[in-house]
């Protein structure tokens, strides 16, 4: 089944909350302290602000003058969050990035609905089968095994590529050729658009026995052949070569040679005398032909594009390329450790961030922000939303951030990541990299300026789903004799009867007649080294099992009963509304109330489809509960 999720916060900068919240930002001791653990505020430089930072006008005067600080709602009570995200009118366009801690293939399940066609750039480091790293993962596989756990994550992906998509993946000798195999099978032999080389050191190892490993493989593949044309963005070395000798008011050019490689006999169609208008002298080339028709030169000459030197003294004539004109750079296959970073940069990345070696392996920043700006069919990516599904260390979402900063874009980033460096690791990462760009040895060099806050992530959504081994641990049976039967009966047939019938009451399958009280629905999950029982969020889940935009999301008090109520728009263009509210023990005339708050309050105004959970009596409003049943099973066999 697609997994629930177990947990819902928000990472919020400052500078996109109303300020009518900050006396409560400043007053909570806890968020203060995590500033304080991950940022260094203290040590920022004291003429930044005029108060003190323990003192509440201090406070409150940091978070007018660092618009970049991020906000863990986490550290604040329910409310204060609830309120927090009723204030904005777009909620999902305003959430720059998302962070799943999950197992990845199940979080692309359930993601699949919502993001189905729109990730236009997939970057994946997965575990290069080595067995010598610690990746959370089982690293050493066998071939066969390997490339099954792959499959799965890449077929379920290419679902949520558009149609001019590319995915780039990285990989070693070890398996290279297996993977190739793999990504040909899943996205066709025709649609690999290059094998690159990436040179991931400078210096080779004196401890190797044969051959030094200095590079590593970027497989790239598009989604269709609707990807058909790729640049990227030009460099100031590449434009070093352009000038401006003769003052042509289309600004900055370079010349190109005139004359064919061909011979008179190959292309005699393009064999024509031409006119040096400096000398009037008539030029033909002796055994060449010239590059371009007689009509197209034509066009050349009124446009005044051909360039004999300035007093006419090279023998040929030079077509003019306008700076102006030109697209990107055509892309190569060959990445060198100068323009796209190596390990030890990553490394290097990652210590000035934490102060401590954190992460085994990591990519650096420049492959990634090289992968994400490949520009497709002459559209540069600024507004695409990128994903990595072993997101390691969170490298992909910081190399978007730098994206974004760089160019003023609105990339956003989905990283999923199961291990444990999710909250240690990746998540301060992203905290860190939000706040300023600049750090050394743990410490910020300085705060974001005003621009990058601008540029910064304005939401990050962290969303936690249950586990496979938590839904095994929540199946619970109607008698003692099924759990007894479990155990002797391991076949296919009765496993399924098992999971249909014996278990169908289990939270972790969804029993719809706790949908009553979806506030207070539970699991035993596993966190942090020990199984209780915790709350999870069906209303998130919900959402996602949609597919749902999310424009809104606002709770609404009845004198004691709390309304969540969700507005969005569907793939297909219909407006949704989403109602949930505690209805256990209600009576006909609950229902009642219930019908005459949601017209006072127009829960449903302007919504093609309402759907609320449990019975009610408001009127074009369905019943989500089998909706949610047969979503969270969907696409797998009874």
């Amino acid at each position: 089944k697609k997994k629930f999720v177990t947990e819902t916060f928000y990472v919020i900068t400052v500078g996109n909350i109303p300020e009518d919240f900050y006396p409560e930002i400043a007053a909570c001791e806890a968020q203060w302290e995590e500033w304080e653990r991950l940022l260094a505020l203290s040590e920022l430089p004291k003429d930044l602000f005029s108060e003190d930072i323990k003192t509440n006008d201090g406070r409150l005067a940091i978070l007018k003058a660092c618009p970049a600080l991020p906000l863990d709602t986490r550290h604040l009570p329910p409310d204060f969050t609830d309120r927090l995200l009723a204030s904005f009118e777009n909620l999902d366009e305003m959430t720059d990035g998302l962070l799943v801690h999950s197992e990845n293939w199940q979080a692309l399940n359930l993601l699949q609905e919502k993001y189905r066609e729109r990730v236009k750039c997939i970057y994946i480091d997965p575990p290069y089968n080595t067995g010598n790293d610690e990746f959370i993962y089982k690293d050493s596989y066998q071939h066969s095994s390997w490339m099954a756990m792959m499959q799965d994550r890449l077929r379920t992906s290419k679902t949520m590529m558009a149609q001019d998509a590319l995915i780039f993946v990285s990989v070693d000798d070890n398996e290279q050729a297996t993977l190739k195999v793999l990504l040909d099978t899943i996205f066709l032999p025709e649609n690999l658009n290059a094998s690159i080389a990436w040179q991931k050191r400078f210096t080779r190892s004196n401890n190797a026995k044969t051959f030094a490993s200095v590079k590593d493989w970027v497989l790239v593949y598009r989604s269709s052949e609707a990807a058909s044309f790729f640049r990227e963005p030009r460099t100031a070395k590449s434009e070093s070569c352009y000038a401006n000798p003769d003052n042509d008011p289309r600004g900055l050019w370079t010349s190109a040679s005139y004359v064919n490689p061909a011979s008179k006999a190959q292309r005699p169609n393009l064999v024509y005398p031409i006119r040096n208008p400096f000398s009037g002298k008539i030029i033909e080339h002796p055994t060449n032909a010239w590059k371009y028709e007689i009509a197209e030169h034509k066009r050349h000459v009124v446009e005044n594009r051909l360039w004999w030197g300035l007093k006419g003294e090279l023998t040929y004539p030079r077509l003019k390329v306008f700076l102006s004109e030109v697209q990107g750079l055509v892309p190569v296959d060959l990445w060198s450790y100068e323009e796209t970073g190596t390990t030890d940069e990553a490394s290097v990345e990652l210590q000035h961030l934490f102060c401590e070696k954190v992460f085994d392996n990591p990519k650096p920043t420049r492959l990634i922000e090289r992968c994400g700006n490949i520009q497709v069919n002459n559209t540069q990516l600024t507004a695409s939303t990128v994903l990595d599904f072993f997101a390691g260390s969170g490298t992909t979402g910081h190399a978007v951030i730098n994206l974004n900063r760089q160019d003023g874009g609105r990339r956003k980033f989905i990283l999923v990541e199961m291990a444990h460096y999710f909250d240690t690791v990746l998540l301060p990462r992203i905290k860190k990299v939000i706040f300023t760009p600049e750090w050394k040895d743990g410490r910020p060099k300085r705060m974001a300026t005003a621009e990058e806050a601008e540029r910064s992530p304005r939401i990050v959504k962290v969303i936690r789903l249950e586990s496979y081994e938590d839904a095994l641990n929540n199946l619970t049976f109607d008698d003692e004799d099924g759990a007894k039967a479990l155990d002797l009966f391991k076949d296919d047939y009765m496993l399924r009867y098992m999971l249909k019938w014996e278990t169908r009451r289990s939270e972790t399958l969804l029993d719809v007649e706790k949908l009553q009280r979806p506030f207070s629905y539970k699991l035993c999950l596993h966190r942090d080294g020990q199984t209780r029982e915790r709350l999870v969020d069906l209303p998130e889940t919900f959402n996602y099992l949609l597919g749902l935009d999310v424009q809104t999301r606002k709770v609404y008090q009845d004198n004691g009963r709390r309304y969540l109520v969700y507005r969005g728009v569907l793939r297909n263009g219909r407006t949704v509304g989403v109602i949930w509210r505690d209805t256990q023990g209600w009576e006909k005339k609950d229902y009642e109330r219930d019908r005459a708050f949601a017209a006072e309050q127009k829960l449903t105004e302007g919504a093609d489809e309402v759907f609320v959970n449990g019975d009610s009596l408001i009127p074009g409003a369905q019943s989500l509960d089998p909706v949610f049943k047969e979503r969270i099973f969907a696409g797998v066999e009874a």
